[in-house]
């Protein structure tokens, strides 16, 4: 009898997202700031406001030409509230004065993501089931294999730590009177010189069902939002809900309950051929990681099919490494 095999994959319809032309986050915050430090937010809105400008002018000389005029560019701009580690403050008294002071320094935040809704998107009614967004994105993670690896560290699947190469021979077992020279770490795909970095994304905790994300792991997801390239089952993921009426609507007591993300203006499409972050410098090191955790994922290939037919429409480059859609702009001391 014949049989005919078919990859569970290959059956599996992805469907397309609408892409901007790059996707702009207008800055970062801690959940502290937000909810104690309102001169700290505003005078950070200050100093970002002609950034945003600025980018935003870029971008539309940028894309131009291939969108057919600059004012067809698409630039949408984003925000990520960080509500993962510190979930427990309240939506009503955080984001109508945190909103204001944006709009009232010149900047629109067109959509507002929850680094919570990272983690885990909210069901949508009684009858949906929550969406573990973050561990659909830890099933992608593909670490590199270790020179001279000798079988004592445990997988990154189990360990929940990504490394970019090898680490030193202090994390050797030796026999006290072994006197060999002590061997540097090295990165895998260095240039001349090895900048090593190994990253936590997550960690095992007997009181949680759920791993315990980090925050570079949870920026890396948000990324990926930004870029357009998670699907479940082939669908769409933590799609942006409407919440247009901001300004007079009464906001959820709890964050958990809100969507994963937020629109709050008409606006250009959530996600974009590329992503600009305007970040405080401290968040240096996390996207640092969040780099190299992209660089890691084995996507699926109808979704990168899919973004590369939307590219070539739309006369975009298609990089191959995730990492080179992204950029940033680190603010130093205000």
């Amino acid at each position: 009898m014949d049989s005919l095999f078919q990859e569970a994959t290959a059956a599996t319809r992805v469907e397309s997202v609408a892409m901007s032309h790059v996707s702009l986050e207008v800055g970062h915050f801690s959940m502290d700031e937000l909810a104690n430090r309102p001169d700290a937010v505003r005078a950070q809105f200050e100093r970002v406001a002609p950034l945003v400008h600025a980018f935003t002018e870029m971008a539309r000389d940028e894309f131009a030409e291939r969108a057919g005029g600059r004012s067809r560019v698409r630039v949408s701009t984003c925000f990520l509230i960080d509500d993962y580690f510190r979930g427990t403050t309240d939506p009503r008294a955080i984001l109508p004065g945190f909103l204001r002071s944006a709009q009232e320094c010149g900047i629109r935040v067109d959509y507002l993501g929850r680094e919570a809704g990272c983690a885990v998107v909210p069901k949508k009614d009684s009858s949906g089931a929550p969406t573990k967004l973050a561990q659909i994105v830890a099933d992608m993670v593909v670490a590199e294999p270790l020179e001279g690896y000798s079988g004592r560290r445990p997988p990154t699947t189990e360990l929940g730590w990504l490394s970019n190469g090898r680490p030193s021979s202090d994390d050797e077992l030796r026999d006290a009177m072994d006197l060999r020279d002590y061997v540097p770490p090295l990165e895998l795909s260095r240039r001349n010189h090895s900048i090593y970095l190994d990253v936590e994304m997550w960690r095992r905790d007997r009181e949680r069902d759920d791993p315990y994300w980090s925050c570079p792991f949870l920026a890396a997801v948000w990324q990926l939002l930004r870029l357009g390239m998670v699907r479940f089952e082939g669908k769409r993921v933590a799609e942006p809900a409407d919440y247009r009426d901001w300004a007079t609507q009464e906001w959820a007591e709890s964050w958990g309950v809100l969507p994963s993300i937020m629109q709050l203006h008409d606006a250009a499409p959530f996600a974009a051929f590329r992503s600009v972050s305007i970040l405080p410098k401290r968040y240096l090191g996390i996207e640092h990681s969040v780099q190299q955790i992209l660089d890691h994922l084995d996507i699926d290939s109808g979704v990168n099919e899919v973004y590369a037919q939307r590219a070539q429409e739309n006369r975009i480059v298609a990089t191959d490494h995730l990492s080179d859609r992204l950029s940033h702009f680190f603010l130093g001391a205000g």
